[in-house]
Protein backbone atom coordinates (compact mmCIF):
# COMPACT_ATOMS: atom_id res chain seq x y z
CA UNK A 1 0.00 0.00 0.00
CA UNK A 2 1.33 3.34 -1.05
CA UNK A 3 1.26 5.50 2.21
CA UNK A 4 2.58 8.82 0.88
CA UNK A 5 -0.45 10.03 -1.49
CA UNK A 6 -2.82 8.95 1.44
CA UNK A 7 -0.76 10.77 3.72
CA UNK A 8 -0.63 8.12 5.49
CA UNK A 9 -3.52 5.66 7.15
CA UNK A 10 -2.82 4.32 10.65
CA UNK A 11 -5.55 5.88 13.39
CA UNK A 12 -3.13 6.39 16.44
CA UNK A 13 -0.13 8.25 16.27
CA UNK A 14 2.89 7.77 19.47
CA UNK A 15 3.91 11.07 20.16
CA UNK A 16 7.63 11.26 20.14
CA UNK A 17 9.42 14.35 20.44
CA UNK A 18 8.66 18.03 21.48
CA UNK A 19 9.84 21.34 22.85
CA UNK A 20 7.37 21.69 25.27
CA UNK A 21 3.51 22.15 26.14
CA UNK A 22 2.49 25.14 27.82
CA UNK A 23 -0.22 26.20 30.03
CA UNK A 24 -2.57 26.72 27.39
CA UNK A 25 -2.53 23.20 26.05
CA UNK A 26 -2.17 21.32 29.80
CA UNK A 27 -4.43 23.05 32.29
CA UNK A 28 -3.50 23.45 35.96
CA UNK A 29 -6.59 21.62 36.26
CA UNK A 30 -5.28 18.63 34.60
CA UNK A 31 -7.98 19.21 31.65
CA UNK A 32 -7.29 17.05 28.46
CA UNK A 33 -4.46 18.83 25.79
CA UNK A 34 -5.53 19.78 22.41
CA UNK A 35 -3.83 19.82 19.58
CA UNK A 36 -3.56 19.76 15.52
CA UNK A 37 -2.23 17.32 13.35
CA UNK A 38 0.59 19.27 11.28
CA UNK A 39 2.03 17.04 8.89
CA UNK A 40 5.19 14.76 8.65
CA UNK A 41 7.79 15.50 10.68
CA UNK A 42 10.61 12.82 9.16
CA UNK A 43 10.66 9.30 7.51
CA UNK A 44 11.94 6.12 7.10
CA UNK A 45 11.87 3.07 5.27
CA UNK A 46 8.36 1.24 3.95
CA UNK A 47 7.73 -2.20 5.70
CA UNK A 48 6.16 -5.38 5.05
CA UNK A 49 3.46 -6.69 8.02
CA UNK A 50 0.97 -9.35 7.86
CA UNK A 51 -1.65 -10.66 10.48
CA UNK A 52 -0.10 -11.92 13.30
CA UNK A 53 -0.36 -16.02 13.11
CA UNK A 54 0.27 -15.61 9.31
CA UNK A 55 -1.86 -13.79 6.07
CA UNK A 56 -0.55 -11.55 3.41
CA UNK A 57 1.88 -8.84 3.58
CA UNK A 58 0.99 -4.97 3.45
CA UNK A 59 3.59 -2.59 2.74
CA UNK A 60 2.96 0.65 4.82
CA UNK A 61 5.28 3.59 4.72
CA UNK A 62 6.50 4.81 8.39
CA UNK A 63 6.49 8.67 9.24
CA UNK A 64 7.27 10.61 12.13
CA UNK A 65 3.92 13.03 12.01
CA UNK A 66 3.39 16.59 13.59
CA UNK A 67 0.87 17.31 16.50
CA UNK A 68 0.63 20.97 17.10
CA UNK A 69 0.41 21.93 20.53
CA UNK A 70 -0.38 25.35 21.57
CA UNK A 71 2.88 27.55 20.04
CA UNK A 72 4.77 23.53 20.34
CA UNK A 73 4.99 20.80 17.97
CA UNK A 74 4.75 16.76 19.13
CA UNK A 75 6.67 14.07 17.24
CA UNK A 76 4.06 11.03 16.92
CA UNK A 77 4.16 7.28 15.40
CA UNK A 78 0.76 5.90 14.13
CA UNK A 79 -0.89 2.71 16.42
CA UNK A 80 -3.69 2.18 14.42
CA UNK A 81 -2.33 1.02 10.77
CA UNK A 82 -5.68 1.04 8.96
CA UNK A 83 -7.27 4.36 9.70
CA UNK A 84 -6.25 7.45 7.88
CA UNK A 85 -5.70 10.83 8.68
CA UNK A 86 -7.59 13.99 8.64
CA UNK A 87 -6.17 16.76 7.42
CA UNK A 88 -6.09 19.43 10.15
CA UNK A 89 -7.56 16.99 12.67
CA UNK A 90 -8.25 18.48 16.01
CA UNK A 91 -7.09 16.04 18.88
CA UNK A 92 -8.00 15.84 22.97
CA UNK A 93 -5.95 13.88 25.06
CA UNK A 94 -7.55 10.41 26.61
CA UNK A 95 -6.98 8.06 29.26
CA UNK A 96 -5.21 4.83 27.52
CA UNK A 97 -8.46 3.37 27.87
CA UNK A 98 -10.99 5.24 25.14
CA UNK A 99 -8.57 4.36 21.80
CA UNK A 100 -11.19 5.12 19.08
CA UNK A 101 -10.36 1.80 17.34
CA UNK A 102 -13.01 -0.74 18.43
CA UNK A 103 -10.47 -4.04 17.10
CA UNK A 104 -7.08 -2.55 17.79
CA UNK A 105 -4.72 -4.40 20.30
CA UNK A 106 -3.88 -1.10 21.51
CA UNK A 107 -5.63 -0.95 25.00
CA UNK A 108 -3.82 -4.60 26.48
CA UNK A 109 -0.80 -3.68 25.12
CA UNK A 110 -0.46 0.07 26.03
CA UNK A 111 2.68 -0.44 29.00
CA UNK A 112 4.51 -3.03 25.99
CA UNK A 113 4.42 0.47 23.36
CA UNK A 114 5.18 2.93 26.41
CA UNK A 115 8.05 0.51 27.24
CA UNK A 116 9.30 0.68 23.28
CA UNK A 117 8.42 4.73 23.39
CA UNK A 118 10.64 5.11 26.18
CA UNK A 119 13.64 2.53 24.79
CA UNK A 120 13.30 3.41 21.10
CA UNK A 121 14.40 6.07 18.59
CA UNK A 122 13.46 9.25 19.14
CA UNK A 123 13.88 8.86 22.98
CA UNK A 124 16.78 6.87 22.37
CA UNK A 125 19.85 8.29 19.46
CA UNK A 126 20.89 5.61 17.20
CA UNK A 127 24.11 4.92 17.85
CA UNK A 128 23.35 4.26 21.91
CA UNK A 129 19.82 2.17 20.58
CA UNK A 130 22.41 0.24 18.64
CA UNK A 131 24.96 -0.09 21.99
CA UNK A 132 21.96 -1.94 23.37
CA UNK A 133 20.72 -4.08 21.21
CA UNK A 134 24.27 -5.14 20.94
CA UNK A 135 25.84 -7.75 18.59
CA UNK A 136 27.71 -7.06 14.79
CA UNK A 137 26.30 -4.59 12.62
CA UNK A 138 27.27 -4.33 8.86
CA UNK A 139 26.92 -0.58 9.44
CA UNK A 140 25.80 1.60 12.04
CA UNK A 141 22.43 2.19 12.45
CA UNK A 142 20.62 5.34 10.84
CA UNK A 143 17.73 7.34 11.95
CA UNK A 144 15.48 6.20 9.38
CA UNK A 145 16.16 2.73 10.16
CA UNK A 146 15.83 2.61 14.06
CA UNK A 147 12.42 5.02 12.95
CA UNK A 148 11.17 1.92 10.63
CA UNK A 149 11.92 -0.85 13.05
CA UNK A 150 10.43 1.25 16.26
CA UNK A 151 7.37 1.90 14.22
CA UNK A 152 6.68 -1.69 13.29
CA UNK A 153 7.21 -2.44 16.89
CA UNK A 154 4.67 0.10 18.07
CA UNK A 155 1.79 -1.57 14.71
CA UNK A 156 2.99 -5.15 16.32
CA UNK A 157 1.25 -4.30 19.96
CA UNK A 158 -1.40 -2.15 18.79
CA UNK A 159 -2.49 -3.67 15.58
CA UNK A 160 -1.72 -7.60 15.94
CA UNK A 161 1.00 -7.61 13.12
CA UNK A 162 4.11 -8.78 12.51
CA UNK A 163 7.10 -7.52 10.47
CA UNK A 164 8.31 -9.65 7.68
CA UNK A 165 11.25 -10.98 8.66
CA UNK A 166 12.32 -11.86 5.25
CA UNK A 167 10.94 -8.83 3.25
CA UNK A 168 10.69 -6.78 5.86
CA UNK A 169 11.61 -3.32 3.45
CA UNK A 170 10.08 -3.66 0.06
CA UNK A 171 12.02 -3.43 -3.15
CA UNK A 172 12.09 0.64 -3.50
CA UNK A 173 15.37 1.41 -1.19
CA UNK A 174 16.83 4.65 -2.70
CA UNK A 175 18.15 5.48 0.82
CA UNK A 176 20.14 2.76 1.27
CA UNK A 177 18.24 1.24 3.98
CA UNK A 178 19.35 -2.16 5.34
CA UNK A 179 16.92 -4.95 6.14
CA UNK A 180 19.00 -6.14 8.65
CA UNK A 181 19.11 -3.28 11.27
CA UNK A 182 15.50 -2.53 10.75
CA UNK A 183 14.72 -6.02 12.07
CA UNK A 184 17.09 -6.20 14.45
CA UNK A 185 15.28 -2.80 16.29
CA UNK A 186 12.03 -4.48 16.03
CA UNK A 187 13.04 -8.15 17.32
CA UNK A 188 14.94 -6.11 20.39
CA UNK A 189 11.94 -3.87 21.25
CA UNK A 190 9.20 -6.78 20.74
CA UNK A 191 11.20 -8.94 23.05
CA UNK A 192 9.01 -9.99 25.96
CA UNK A 193 12.46 -10.39 27.87
CA UNK A 194 12.99 -6.43 27.13
CA UNK A 195 9.87 -5.57 26.98
CA UNK A 196 8.49 -5.44 30.21
CA UNK A 197 6.47 -2.56 30.02
CA UNK A 198 6.00 0.28 31.55
CA UNK A 199 2.17 1.07 32.97
CA UNK A 200 0.51 4.89 33.85
CA UNK A 201 0.51 7.49 36.16
CA UNK A 202 -1.32 9.82 37.11
CA UNK A 203 -1.67 13.22 35.21
CA UNK A 204 -0.14 16.68 35.82
CA UNK A 205 -2.06 18.57 38.90
CA UNK A 206 -2.38 22.01 39.90
CA UNK A 207 -5.32 23.49 41.59
CA UNK A 208 -6.80 26.00 44.02
CA UNK A 209 -9.87 25.86 45.24
CA UNK A 210 -11.82 27.88 45.79
CA UNK A 211 -10.82 30.23 43.30
CA UNK A 212 -12.68 33.34 44.97
CA UNK A 213 -13.52 33.77 48.32
CA UNK A 214 -15.01 37.09 49.88
CA UNK A 215 -14.57 38.49 53.52
CA UNK A 216 -14.61 41.52 55.96
CA UNK A 217 -12.08 43.89 56.52
CA UNK A 218 -10.16 42.80 60.11
CA UNK A 219 -10.67 39.29 59.58
CA UNK A 220 -8.86 36.15 57.84
CA UNK A 221 -9.97 35.51 54.28
CA UNK A 222 -9.42 31.43 53.85
CA UNK A 223 -8.79 29.08 53.37
CA UNK A 224 -7.41 28.47 49.97
CA UNK A 225 -6.01 25.45 49.41
CA UNK A 226 -2.90 24.56 46.63
CA UNK A 227 -3.34 21.18 45.49
CA UNK A 228 -0.21 20.14 43.18
CA UNK A 229 1.81 16.88 42.57
CA UNK A 230 4.22 19.57 40.56
CA UNK A 231 7.59 19.78 42.22
CA UNK A 232 7.91 23.50 41.80
CA UNK A 233 4.84 25.70 42.14
CA UNK A 234 4.75 29.36 43.04
CA UNK A 235 1.78 31.48 44.59
CA UNK A 236 1.88 35.29 43.98
CA UNK A 237 -0.97 37.89 45.24
CA UNK A 238 -1.16 41.32 44.49
CA UNK A 239 -1.84 42.28 47.45
CA UNK A 240 -1.82 46.46 49.30
CA UNK A 241 0.29 47.47 51.73
CA UNK A 242 -0.75 45.65 55.70
CA UNK A 243 -2.58 42.79 53.71
CA UNK A 244 -0.54 39.56 54.37
CA UNK A 245 -0.50 35.90 53.47
CA UNK A 246 -0.70 34.18 57.00
CA UNK A 247 -1.45 30.53 58.13
CA UNK A 248 -4.92 29.41 59.86
CA UNK A 249 -4.05 31.12 62.84
CA UNK A 250 -3.14 34.28 61.40
CA UNK A 251 1.20 34.24 61.55
CA UNK A 252 2.50 35.84 58.72
CA UNK A 253 4.40 33.48 56.62
CA UNK A 254 8.33 33.11 56.99
CA UNK A 255 10.41 33.10 53.79
CA UNK A 256 10.49 29.64 51.78
CA UNK A 257 14.03 29.46 53.13
CA UNK A 258 14.32 30.20 56.13
CA UNK A 259 14.62 27.00 58.81
CA UNK A 260 11.35 28.30 60.49
CA UNK A 261 9.54 27.03 57.25
CA UNK A 262 11.46 23.88 56.39
CA UNK A 263 10.82 23.06 59.96
CA UNK A 264 7.21 23.03 59.11
CA UNK A 265 7.51 21.60 55.44
CA UNK A 266 5.75 17.99 55.13
CA UNK A 267 5.46 15.26 53.30
CA UNK A 268 1.86 16.81 51.36
CA UNK A 269 0.23 17.09 48.42
CA UNK A 270 -1.88 20.23 49.89
CA UNK A 271 -1.65 23.35 51.41
CA UNK A 272 -3.30 25.62 53.24
CA UNK A 273 -2.87 29.48 53.13
CA UNK A 274 -5.22 32.76 54.06
CA UNK A 275 -5.39 36.46 53.66
CA UNK A 276 -5.09 38.38 56.74
CA UNK A 277 -6.75 42.12 55.72
CA UNK A 278 -6.18 44.86 58.99
CA UNK A 279 -8.95 46.48 60.00
CA UNK A 280 -9.36 50.05 58.34
CA UNK A 281 -7.94 48.45 54.91
CA UNK A 282 -10.05 50.16 52.20
CA UNK A 283 -11.94 48.02 50.18
CA UNK A 284 -9.84 46.01 47.40
CA UNK A 285 -8.91 42.47 46.01
CA UNK A 286 -5.96 40.34 45.92
CA UNK A 287 -5.60 38.78 42.77
CA UNK A 288 -3.73 35.62 43.26
CA UNK A 289 -1.65 33.34 40.37
CA UNK A 290 -0.83 30.00 40.90
CA UNK A 291 1.84 28.55 38.41
CA UNK A 292 4.23 25.47 38.65
CA UNK A 293 6.25 23.00 36.34
CA UNK A 294 6.51 19.29 35.68
CA UNK A 295 8.08 16.94 33.67
CA UNK A 296 5.87 14.93 31.08
CA UNK A 297 6.79 10.98 30.55
CA UNK A 298 5.61 9.28 27.53
CA UNK A 299 2.51 7.64 27.32
CA UNK A 300 -0.24 9.81 26.73
CA UNK A 301 -3.28 8.60 24.49
CA UNK A 302 -4.88 11.69 21.91
CA UNK A 303 -7.42 10.96 20.03
CA UNK A 304 -9.34 13.10 17.10
CA UNK A 305 -12.94 12.61 15.96
CA UNK A 306 -14.40 14.58 12.79
CA UNK A 307 -18.42 14.31 12.69
CA UNK A 308 -19.00 10.76 12.13
CA UNK A 309 -15.01 9.98 11.09
CA UNK A 310 -12.23 9.12 13.23
CA UNK A 311 -8.90 10.25 12.88
CA UNK A 312 -5.61 9.04 13.96
CA UNK A 313 -4.86 8.94 18.10
CA UNK A 314 -1.55 9.76 19.40
CA UNK A 315 0.51 8.57 22.58
CA UNK A 316 3.33 11.26 23.82
CA UNK A 317 6.61 9.28 23.89
CA UNK A 318 9.26 11.43 24.72
CA UNK A 319 9.33 13.39 28.32
CA UNK A 320 8.21 16.89 27.47
CA UNK A 321 8.66 20.54 30.19
CA UNK A 322 4.90 21.50 31.42
CA UNK A 323 3.64 25.06 32.87
CA UNK A 324 0.81 24.60 34.95
CA UNK A 325 -1.41 27.69 35.75
CA UNK A 326 -4.36 29.17 37.71
CA UNK A 327 -5.79 31.92 39.69
CA UNK A 328 -7.78 33.08 42.08
CA UNK A 329 -9.46 36.04 44.10
CA UNK A 330 -9.41 37.27 47.37
CA UNK A 331 -11.92 40.25 48.17
CA UNK A 332 -12.59 42.38 51.56
CA UNK A 333 -14.97 45.02 52.57
CA UNK A 334 -15.93 46.78 55.49
CA UNK A 335 -19.64 45.46 55.16
CA UNK A 336 -17.97 42.15 54.67
CA UNK A 337 -20.37 41.20 51.46
CA UNK A 338 -19.84 37.46 50.84
CA UNK A 339 -20.93 36.54 47.40
CA UNK A 340 -20.63 32.64 46.89
CA UNK A 341 -17.39 30.71 46.58
CA UNK A 342 -16.33 29.56 42.94
CA UNK A 343 -14.58 26.15 43.56
CA UNK A 344 -12.09 24.38 41.04
CA UNK A 345 -12.68 22.14 39.00
CA UNK A 346 -12.88 18.67 40.17
CA UNK A 347 -9.38 17.45 38.75
CA UNK A 348 -10.55 13.89 36.55
CA UNK A 349 -8.87 10.79 37.53
CA UNK A 350 -6.85 10.32 34.20
CA UNK A 351 -3.78 7.54 34.35
CA UNK A 352 -1.76 8.30 31.15
CA UNK A 353 1.50 8.90 32.10
CA UNK A 354 4.14 6.48 32.60
CA UNK A 355 5.40 5.15 35.63
CA UNK A 356 8.42 6.34 36.90
CA UNK A 357 8.33 4.85 40.45
CA UNK A 358 8.48 8.50 41.98
CA UNK A 359 6.26 9.25 44.68
CA UNK A 360 4.14 12.84 44.38
CA UNK A 361 3.79 13.07 47.26
CA UNK A 362 6.89 15.54 48.07
CA UNK A 363 7.57 18.11 51.15
CA UNK A 364 6.45 21.54 50.18
CA UNK A 365 7.91 24.94 51.57
CA UNK A 366 6.05 28.44 51.92
CA UNK A 367 7.52 31.73 52.55
CA UNK A 368 6.46 35.28 51.90
CA UNK A 369 8.49 37.70 50.21
CA UNK A 370 7.26 41.48 50.71
CA UNK A 371 8.50 43.67 47.29
CA UNK A 372 8.23 47.11 46.48
CA UNK A 373 4.77 48.60 46.25
CA UNK A 374 3.45 46.18 48.93
CA UNK A 375 2.93 43.25 46.56
CA UNK A 376 3.41 40.35 49.17
CA UNK A 377 4.41 36.77 47.20
CA UNK A 378 3.34 33.45 48.47
CA UNK A 379 6.19 30.91 47.52
CA UNK A 380 5.47 27.06 47.11
CA UNK A 381 9.05 25.10 46.51
CA UNK A 382 8.13 21.22 46.53
CA UNK A 383 11.45 19.83 46.84
CA UNK A 384 12.15 15.69 46.28
CA UNK A 385 13.32 14.09 49.24
CA UNK A 386 16.71 12.61 49.47
CA UNK A 387 17.34 9.75 50.03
Amino acid sequence: MNRVSKLRRGAALLSVGAIALMAAAIPASADAAKGVFAGRAESGPGVNVKPHGGGKDEFFETDLFKLKVGDDVLKTYCVDIHTDIIDDAQYDEVPWGEHTAPDSTFKKNAAKINWLLHFGYPSVDPDKLQKAIGGNWTHDLSNREALAGTQASAWHYSDNVDLDLDNPIGTENPNNDTAENVVKVYKYLTDDKNNVGIGDQPAPELTLNPQKLAGKTGSLIGPFTVTTNAPDVVVSAQVPQGVELTDKDGKKLPDAGSAAMKAKAAASDKFDFFVKVPEGTPDGKADITVKGNVSLTLGRLFVSKKGDKTSQAMILAATQKVKLQTAGEASWSAAGTTPPTTEAPTPQAKNELANTGASVLTPIIIGVVLVAGGVGALIFQRRRRRA
